[in-house]
């Protein structure tokens, strides 16, 4: 009797398993257009800001090996700073955000210039594919949780939302008052840590939620978590 109950038991867990992963791939197929235009508007985003970092004209003091406060630094960072809140707090028509979108790309394609021209190429290459690695890996994490019927909700966006601005807080206090490299290489891997957690929160989002067509916002989290991701991994090179 006993075994004849765990028999249905294991009989219905596995008819709940083929149900959800067809429940998956059906909502898979019907965002099949909303991913291709994510990934479309990521791959172009992600070209402009690599292009610029490529063709930057880079001002270096060679005695020092420190970079100049010139104004093209500065102007980028501000930019960036002001593009990233209209993104995120006024509403727009999608060709308008993708220019801000745009501009965006390029002021941190900028910034991305100035920060790779520190390093060596293989240490760039190394981070590239390392940032393709945890971009692939927590895709596929993302999507096996909305197979496993685990949805994270707002409060866990609510969370790493406050995890975020707390990095924030201690990283300008890292750099303009501490000034501890022992702090510095721990913002590095909780920074690098929480941004590909990101790409389980957003992949979970983009599943599950009703963005009313709106791919921008979705290819806009995807380009943050990767920019930052890779910038980390650069970052790590400097604990040697």
């Amino acid at each position: 009797m006993a075994l004849n109950k765990s028999n249905v038991l294991k009989k219905n867990r596995n008819i709940k398993q083929k149900t959800d992963i067809t429940q998956l791939f059906k909502l898979i197929y019907e965002k099949k257009s909303f991913f291709a235009l994510i990934l479309i508007t990521l791959i172009i985003q992600l070209y402009i800001t690599y292009y610029i970092s490529e063709n930057i004209d880079i001002e270096k003091d060679e005695d020092t090996k420190t970079f100049n406060f010139n104004p093209k630094l500065i102007a980028a960072y501000i930019t960036a700073f002001i593009i990233i809140l209209i993104l995120a707090l006024i509403t727009m028509p999608p060709e308008l955000k993708f220019i801000l979108f745009s501009l965006f790309s390029c002021a941190f394609g900028v910034i991305l210039g100035y920060r790779k021209s520190r390093y060596d190429p293989n240490t760039i290459k190394t981070a590239f594919l390392g940032t393709i690695s945890i971009f692939v890996s927590m895709f596929a994490f993302g999507v096996a949780l909305i197979a496993s019927n685990i949805r994270l909700g707002y409060m866990f966006g609510l969370t790493m939302f406050f995890a975020l601005l707390f990095l924030l807080i201690i990283s300008i206090v890292q750099f303009f008052i501490i000034q501890s490299s022992f702090l510095y290489k721990i913002l590095v891997i909780c920074s690098l840590m929480l941004f590909s957690v990101y790409i389980v929160y957003d992949t979970n989002s983009i599943l599950q939620r009703d963005y009313g067509g709106d791919f921008i916002s979705a290819s806009l989290a995807y380009y943050l978590d990767i920019i930052n991701i890779f910038s980390n991994l650069l970052s790590t090179s400097d604990f040697e």
